[in-house]
């Protein structure tokens, strides 16, 4: 066995001096976040770089971590340490995710301080990676070490789908993501990262023999997204999925008329509401014409937009465009 790694998994990263300030759950996840901020392409309005995650998928890279363990952990490092910052970015649209980014001036107040209980000079510490160098004890080779390249791949292709350039105004939410500290001293396992919307869905199966794709004339990754969605409403899709087959029409109108009715706060089935608005064909008040509706499908279908809210349209780069414009720039084929 020539490795490092005992087996052939990514290691999770742990910053031993920050777990013993602020406990190990605690700063495996701020690890987390630092990295994917690093690499992440969203530089939001305030100038720093923002990136969202879902506890879903949090729960698939932490699976030693219950999902009450991860929500209390991003909650002390958010409202107790005040070393991250959390935010809906996408409030105004149908994606509903929660955006994670580090405080840095924060981060490097508490590493001085470590540092002075522990006379460790910091002089070399980097505010813009809040991270050490490592090139003192890194002795094994960069393929033994291959931390958290992967799911790089991963959350890029997971961030293209969220490129909503919006005020951050949004209650916090908790989720956390994997940072790459170069204080390289405990290794936790850590499997492959799912993109949540992405390359393979662990809820796919149950689409199997339930939806016809050349009747619906939907692939089924746009059922997978939806089935998504529901999810993120508290709405299992497993019963809806015979509605969503016979009313896709209505589907994307039924989710926006259960969004505003949990906004409101008199939503308490919003699995029976969803059902009953994709039967009726109830629609959410803000929900756009049947001819804006075709045009927004289409226009998703050919990745020209990523977005809608009210009257603008999001391009995958996360620019926004007036709807008209856009349609009369790229008319739907009849």
């Amino acid at each position: 066995m020539t490795s490092k790694l005992i087996t052939p998994e990514s290691p999770l990263l742990v910053p031993p001096l920050l777990a013993a300030e602020i406990g190990l759950t605690e700063a495996m996840i701020l690890q987390q976040i630092h990295y994917f901020c690093q690499i992440s392409k969203h530089i939001k309005r305030d100038g720093r770089r923002w990136f969202w995650k879902t506890l879903k998928d949090w729960g698939e890279t932490l699976p030693f971590l219950k999902p009450s363990a991860i929500r209390r952990a991003i909650a002390n490092l958010r409202d107790k340490f005040k070393l991250i910052d959390v935010c809906r970015h996408s409030e105004k649209t149908w994606y509903q995710a929660n955006w994670f980014t580090v405080n840095v001036e924060n981060v490097q107040a508490l590493w001085n301080r470590i540092c002075q209980n522990q006379q460790i000079d910091v002089s070399n510490l980097d505010i813009s990676i809040c991270s050490l160098p490592a090139d003192h004890n890194r002795d094994f080779p960069l393929k033994d070490f291959a931390s958290q390249q992967h799911s790089a791949v991963e959350l890029e292709k997971s961030e293209d789908e969220e490129t909503e350039i919006l005020e951050c105004d949004q209650e916090p939410i908790c989720q956390t993501p994997e940072l790459e500290l170069p204080q390289v001293t405990y290794f936790v396992d850590e499997p492959e990262q799912v993109d949540s919307t992405g390359v393979k869905d662990h809820h796919q199966d149950e689409l199997s023999g339930a939806v016809d794709e050349a009747q619906l004339n939907v692939s089924k990754q746009e059922i997978v997204e939806v089935c998504n969605e529901l999810r993120r409403l508290r709405i299992n899709p497993q019963p809806c999925l015979g509605v969503i087959k016979k009313y896709w029409v209505n589907v994307y109108g039924a989710i926006a008329a259960v969004k505003e009715a949990v906004q409101e706060g008199w939503c308490k089935n919003p699995t029976g509401l969803f059902i009953n608005s994709c039967k009726s064909g109830t629609k959410g008040k803000n929900t756009v014409t049947a001819p804006v509706d075709a045009w927004f499908s289409w226009a998703y279908k050919q990745r020209i937009v990523g977005a809608m809210s009210g009257g603008v349209v999001y391009t995958p780069n996360g620019e926004p465009v007036d709807l008209q414009q856009m349609m009369k720039l790229y008319p739907c084929p009849q």
